[in-house]
């Protein structure tokens, strides 16, 4: 079967997502064709490529041209079945099919645009119109948790939406980022893995930071990724008199050593889809305290595998980490839970498993070609 993924991000959870597609897929004997501006980096897997330059922010022009440059593609290429990730990738997929209609397309939004952030409550509407008008082209809505699935039934045919969780693999031997570290001989370290941008909710952890602080005058509060908010958040720590507790460790090529030297993890984020950056501190047994937004409750269980706060709440946020501060034999009991949690039910294996059974289905409603009419 050959099948041409498309999306926009070449990073984050989706360049993750697709990097295992591509070797998952292809293991399986699929041929994959990737579509996109580029290469997720750390792919294992060698992949066709075919450059599509799709832009994060609305361009109509270059959404245009970009438009018009897949239905070609489409055309060349002949896959048997289209899966576009992201918001920009779905949308230019999912119109592309009105000029290719018997090409199945299947759509994973990892969080719709209109339940993210946003300062304007006119840019959420606006996206979420869009979404409604194009919800029924999409053979299948493959959503990447149960939270998510709502939202697609909500904005078009219920039938046509189907789950697949995000699952990952073992994360084998690693040894711990030097950064973290060093931070980690000083008092306990609390971490978080996170792009720097509205939304993320690093605004509500460095609010909280001063009530931990007070009653564990050692934490450090590590936080790994970069961003356009950096100068913010580094102003936001300096004024809450907690710049020498908070410390921005920029991007890491590799952050699951960030979080095997963590003693807590903290996702303190405003709104999500089903991030991997928690299933990747579960499969590492480190305590994790997270907002209950999006699908990070079908991960994490309240005070079974985890502890869930309200988003934006710094109270709540600071308490909880402080709860598992101060008991650290709970914390582990709630990191050991997880553990088992993520290896049963949140498998690279069974995503690759059930996104296959979901292609064969929706190939098998695709209506016959035309008989070509016999020759005398």
């Amino acid at each position: 079967m050959r099948v041409l993924l498309c999306h926009q991000p070449i990073d984050g959870g989706v360049g993750r997502h697709i990097r295992d597609l591509i070797d998952g897929l292809g293991a399986k004997g699929y041929e994959v064709i990737l579509c996109s501006p580029a290469i997720p980096s750390g792919t294992g897997r060698p992949v066709s490529h075919i450059h599509l330059d799709l832009r994060r922010a609305v361009a109509p022009g270059a959404d245009s041209m970009a438009l018009a440059r897949f239905a070609g593609i489409v055309r060349d290429v002949r896959a048997d079945l289209i899966h576009a990730h992201s918001s920009k990738a779905g949308a230019i997929a999912r119109l592309a099919k009105l000029a290719s209609p018997r090409v199945p397309v299947l759509y994973t939004p990892h969080g719709y645009a209109f339940a993210g952030y946003f300062s304007r409550p006119a840019e959420r509407l606006a996206y979420r119109a869009v979404e409604r008008v194009l919800a029924p082209i999409a053979s299948r809505v493959v959503c990447v948790c149960e939270a998510e699935a709502r939202l697609a039934r909500a904005i078009g045919p219920p039938s046509r939406v189907r789950v697949n969780h995000n699952g990952i693999g073992p994360p084998g031997a690693g040894t711990v980022d030097s950064g973290v570290a060093e931070l980690s001989g000083r008092g306990p370290v609390i971490g978080a893995v996170s792009l720097l941008r509205s939304g993320k909710g690093l605004e509500t952890l460095i609010a909280a930071v001063p009530r931990v602080v007070a009653s564990h005058p050692q934490a450090q509060v590590a936080i790994v990724g970069e961003g356009p908010d950096l100068d913010r958040l580094e102003a936001q720590a300096r004024a809450l008199g907690v710049g020498h507790a908070v410390r921005f460790l920029g991007a890491s090529a590799q952050p699951l050593g960030a979080l095997r030297g963590f003693d807590l993890f903290v996702h303190p984020s405003w709104a999500e889809a089903f991030p991997y950056v928690v299933l990747e501190a579960m499969s590492l047994s480190v305590p994790i305290v997270a907002s209950d937004v999006g699908g990070i409750g079908e991960a994490v269980i309240d005070g079974e595998s985890g502890l869930l706060i309200p988003p934006r709440d710094e109270r709540m946020l600071a308490r909880a980490l402080i709860d598992l501060l101060d008991h650290p034999s709970q914390a582990a009991r709630l990191a050991e839970s997880a553990l088992g949690r993520v290896s049963r039910e949140f498998t690279r294996e069974r995503m690759i498993d059930r996104l296959s059974e979901l292609y064969e289905e929706t190939l098998s409603e695709r209506p016959s070609p035309p008989a070509r009419p016999a020759v005398r």
